[in-house]
């Protein structure tokens, strides 16, 4: 198939390349000039793209396209903006934000996109990632030294970047369309034990969280996505 993956990111650029091994023909959208050509001698072609440019005739022709641009206010009228095409299947990559309604405006944002891509395309898959962990990405780097930080007992819901990236090839492989999943591990430890681990394990100030702080938070439930993927890579300290 012909792929177009708007967005070679940190999930795009390794996703663009295992499905080049995989046989697929591979081409994109990136900020950054120096990957071009990085990317060219790996057979994938790849297009600079900012808003509010519109992607071109090729990239929007594919057979399927995996859109994963993070969320912004103008976003949903210059998607609309676009020369679409009706057949295209198109692969939201959204966020567990939305799990189980949305409470930011960039999850509205997102929320909105759903419904306009579920409404204006037959086939999508809208893939809601977590907390994205893996390839030198860790979100208590974050958190290092932090004071009084809010839910040391929340659960963490995290997928690894092996994981994003092999469910997205487990959904083009079986054609899972017009679904929504969960993309979340099996592994839900709290917030304070994950991520005072992490930076103990790398020598990184400790965060301290408000011990008073007795909320449970939630756990992200991710049945559907175990239907077809039901093992995971760990969520180690990288």
């Amino acid at each position: 198939m012909k792929i177009s993956i708007i967005g070679l990111g940190w999930y795009g650029e390794l996703l663009a390349r295992h499905l080049k091994q995989d046989g697929h023909d591979v081409l994109g959208t990136t900020r950054n000039e120096t990957k071009i050509s990085k990317l060219a001698r790996e057979g994938i072609k790849a297009r600079t793209l900012t808003y509010p440019d519109v992607p071109g005739d090729e990239l929007l022709a594919a057979d399927v396209v995996v859109l994963n641009i993070p969320p912004f206010s103008e976003e949903l009228d210059w998607f609309k903006s676009w020369k679409w095409k009706p057949t295209s299947w198109i692969i939201f990559i959204s966020s567990t934000a939305l799990y189980p309604s949305p409470a930011s405006e960039n999850a509205m944002i997102l929320a909105a996109q759903e419904e306009w891509i579920k409404s204006s395309f037959q086939q999508w898959t809208i893939l809601r990632f977590g907390g994205l962990i893996g390839g030198g990405r860790h979100p208590g780097k974050f958190l290092s030294g932090r004071k009084n930080l809010s839910g040391r007992l929340w659960p963490v819901n995290l997928i690894h970047q092996s994981d994003v990236v092999g469910f997205t090839r487990r959904v083009l492989e079986l054609k899972l369309q017009q679904q929504t999943f969960h993309v979340v591990s099996d592994h839900h430890p709290s917030k304070e034990s994950f991520y005072t681990d992490f930076c103990q394990k790398k020598g990184l100030p400790l965060p301290h969280f408000d011990q008073n702080d007795q909320s449970q938070g939630k756990v992200v439930p991710n049945e559907e996505m175990k239907k077809y993927y039901p093992s995971f890579h760990q969520l180690s300290i990288d």
